[in-house]
């Protein structure tokens, strides 16, 4: 019965090779977006579930209240936070911090700087990062033990083994010999912690000095500790004040200071904590994702079932015929039901093929490194999609066509087939209006990005190229000026400046202090040499710019922005002191966007000297490391011989340490990478659903016209010319596409505008962008009709007429 089910219902697709070739590309198209979307939210979702004791691993954050304005959430801790709750607490098992840092890492005269990790010897007893080589039940058999990931340890020793082999690594000015004890795996990029050399923190006075140790306003590393087994986080919370109030002693004021505990699977997409050590993910986008995944293939599924209503009037007199013969209604809908499943298996094999096919460009648009495996998750969302598109895509043939009474279709008199009726219009129109919301939203998207990329920020940032010397302090201030004065020697330098961030980090230092009025104040701050101004042709509103060799400007001498102004109340600010800092205001710089966009403009103070801001200050803390960076301006010229320039003046100041650079625009425009694949993904989820609505228009416009054939004979012979006949038979169409304007509108402009809510600066969405999208949806729709219907109208009504 089964293999007659297939045969019949293969035959029928055969026979309606067109009605087969629109259904399965667009269930293909579908299934491919459908499923490569599925891998990116899995990715996304699946962070840090590899651990096995994953569900009892927490990092701790602590959240200090002092007053409205004195607020700060950190995800990273006191250096001592670990040591003293596993010590006060029998419900934690275990414990590990985890301290990143820039360093220089030499090897056989070479230097590479790197991103370290500083961790505690019992992370790989709570982590489950897999030991390759070397000593896998203690990795850090000693405080000298160096442990490397796989990448790591080819590219410093290449082929050879690395185990017992040694190291030079920088801390705090000194390099320090390490030993490799053991080869991990690389961490897989769906994980919050991420390596490729680990120290041991048993140097921890190698890492902090005596004050950071024992401080618990001092937040430097992350802490992650492991609960013992049926242990309740929110309990052990509860617990938590009376080792504040232990700890902080005179320091302790009530219900200020408060630790948490946050599941080691929440970090990644949570928003609402700070930034840890590894970047995190918006939650919001994957569930757009989902979504735009979601609704291309409900378009696809709505195509089979209009296309299905379409032909419902052919179907009709068969289902009738088969009645008269006997058939049962339970056979008719396992045959409809039949021909559907065959649909979906060929176009979902298709779709499986698409998506191997686009992976790499997919990936290119996500910044993921997806691969297409066919494990056990693959095979339920492929048995998932196919029975959900079945499901829908079948319901309207196998379930209400099968009902028709066979008196009634044979005699003709069967209005349920009818290609127009309510049910199809219905499903014509959400289909168009999700197309016109998919092409609002790619309207609004890519306007508002470019708007962030190309508006003016107050600065100069094209023609720029930041080299990083990867040091601090006075031998990163030596360093720079060296560079600095060589480059000036080349013709095609125009100015060079050095500074502790560029404008590529998008988060400069944070310094809190309690003016003379007992308030609490905040601005943001960079420390920068006398020609960061004019390098980056940023405009004086008041006063003068640093001048090259003033004491007074070297020492005490501060430029601000009228925002701080503004927040301070200072009338008169060019000569103004800053008591609690000890420095004069000796200018006022017009205010400029030294952060993202999404981010009004905060008070900021620069100076050349850090060292009074930092030491008078309540509060530093910066997401960057302070490490000196140095801008170059050039003619517009050669970019190669730019790079050029900078790499040969580089080896002549620094002969063993890489040379490294980037160019600010570029570094700038990244900073909306997340905004710029929404952008890139909702155009092509637009062309997407306008193919699928095209493809179905197209269909039921064949139907449409071959239903009308006799209709359109009469009509030529009565005198109707081809204009008359395709208006007559696009009229309809239109209409049902007019209405879907007028569903999208309303939607796409709520939509758009609650997502611009989250930009401090954001475009206005005008008419345009409204008029642009119903002209490309009618266009569009009409391209899609009116080939069937001028073919139509143009063949001899002989020919239309002569078997009737």
């Amino acid at each position: 019965m089964i293999r007659n089910y297939i045969k019949i219902a293969w035959r029928n697709l055969i026979k309606n090779k067109g009605y087969t070739a629109i259904n399965i590309s667009g269930l293909a198209v579908g299934t491919c977006c459908f499923l490569l979307i599925s891998m990116f939210v899995k990715s996304e979702f699946s962070y840090d579930n590899f651990h096995d004791k994953g569900d009892r691993i927490y990092r701790i954050w602590q959240h200090e209240n002092y007053g409205p304005k004195e607020d700060f959430v950190n995800t990273t801790t006191p250096v001592s936070m670990v040591k003293v709750l596993r010590n006060d607490y029998p419900e934690i098992e275990n414990g590990s911090r985890v301290y990143k840092f820039n360093s220089i890492i030499k090897r056989d005269h070479l230097e590479f700087t790197e991103i370290i990790r500083a961790v505690d010897t019992s992370f790989f007893q709570i982590f489950d990062f897999q030991i390759l080589k070397g000593n896998a039940k203690f990795p850090f058999s000693n405080a000298s033990s160096v442990v490397l990931s796989q990448s790591s340890a080819t590219k410093y020793f290449g082929s050879e083994n690395p185990i017992g082999q040694s190291l030079e690594v920088e801390i705090g000015g000194e390099y320090k010999i390490f030993i490799v004890s053991a080869i991990s795996v690389d961490p897989p990029k769906e994980s919050s912690i991420q390596f490729g050399i680990l120290l041991s923190l048993e140097n921890e006075p190698l890492f902090f000095d005596k004050n950071s140790i024992n401080s618990w306003f001092n937040v430097s590393v992350e802490s992650y500790v492991l609960l013992k087994e049926n242990q309740s986080s929110d309990y052990l919370e509860s617990k938590f004040p009376s080792v504040v109030k232990k700890y902080l002693g005179n320091n302790f004021i009530e219900n200020t200071f408060f630790i948490h505990l946050q599941p080691l699977i929440d970090i990644h997409l949570n928003t609402s904590l700070p930034v840890g050590h590894e970047p995190i993910s918006d939650p919001k986008y994957s569930y757009i994702m989902a979504s735009i995944g979601f609704l291309v293939l409900f378009l696809a599924c709505i195509n089979f079932i209009t296309l299905a209503i379409g032909r419902s009037s052919s179907r009709a007199t068969e289902v009738g015929v088969r009645k008269t013969l006997g058939a049962f209604r339970q056979q008719i809908i396992y045959q409809f039901w039949g021909e559907a499943l065959l649909i979906t298996l060929l176009a979902v094999i298709l779709g499986v093929f698409l998506a191997y096919l686009f992976l790499g460009t997919f990936n290119n648009l996500t910044g993921k490194l997806l691969q297409l495996s066919f494990d056990s998750s693959f095979w339920l969302v492929t048995f998932g999609m196919v029975l959900f598109i079945t499901l829908i895509a079948g319901v309207y043939p196998s379930i209400i066509i099968s009902k028709f009474n066979p008196v009634h279709v044979l005699k003709g008199k069967s209005s349920k087939g009818d290609s127009m009726g309510m049910l199809r219009r219905s499903l014509v129109v959400v289909q168009f209006a999700v197309s016109i919301i998919m092409i609002i939203c790619s309207l609004v998207i890519g306007n508002q990005i470019d708007f962030l990329v190309n508006k003016g920020l107050g600065y100069q940032k094209n023609a720029i190229i930041v080299v990083p010397t990867n040091k601090s302090g006075s031998e990163a201030e030596k360093l720079s000026k060296r560079y600095i004065s060589e480059l000036k020697k080349q013709s095609n330098v125009i100015e060079a400046t050095s500074s502790i961030f560029s404008f590529a980090e998008n988060a400069w230092a944070e310094v809190g202090f309690t003016d003379s009025k007992n308030v609490y104040r905040e601005f943001a701050f960079n420390a920068v040499d006398p020609n960061f101004l004019k390098t980056h042709n940023i405009s004086i509103h008041l006063g003068r710019d640093f001048q090259e060799g003033n004491v007074s400007d070297n020492k005490t001498g501060i430029l601000v922005n009228e925002a701080f102004i503004k927040e301070l109340g200072i009338e008169n600010p060019v000569g103004a002191t800053i008591e609690k800092f000890g420095v004069q205001i000796i200018g006022v710089v017009k205010d400029f966007n030294f952060e993202k966009l999404s981010h009004k403009i905060r008070p900021l103070v620069l100076s050349i000297d850090p060292s009074n801001i930092q030491s008078n200050a309540e509060n530093v803390s910066s997401i960057y490391e302070p490490l000196n960076r140095v801008s170059v301006k050039f003619n517009n010229g050669n970019t190669a011989s730019n790079i050029a320039i900078l790499k040969n003046t580089w080896q002549q100041v620094n002969t063993s340490q890489e040379f490294e650079y980037f160019f600010l625009e570029d570094s700038l425009a990244a900073q909306y990478k997340q905004e710029i694949r929404s952008k890139n993904i909702v155009n092509i989820a637009s062309i997407l659903s306008i193919f699928i609505a095209c493809i179905g228009l197209f269909g039921l416009a064949t139907l449409n016209v071959a239903r009308r054939k006799a209709e359109i004979g009469i009509r030529k012979v009565l005198g109707a010319t081809v204009g008359q006949i395709t208006f007559k038979l696009t009229l309809n169409f239109l209409k049902l596409v007019v209405v879907a304007v007028l569903i999208s509108l309303p939607i796409g402009w709520y939509a758009m505008n609650k997502w611009l809510e989250d930009f401090e600066y954001r475009i206005k969405i005008g008419w345009e962008v409204f008029a642009l999208a119903i002209f490309l949806a009618i266009t569009i729709a009409l391209l899609a009709v009116s080939y069937q219907s001028i073919k139509a109208a143009i063949v001899n009504p002989i020919r239309s007429l002569r078997s009737e």
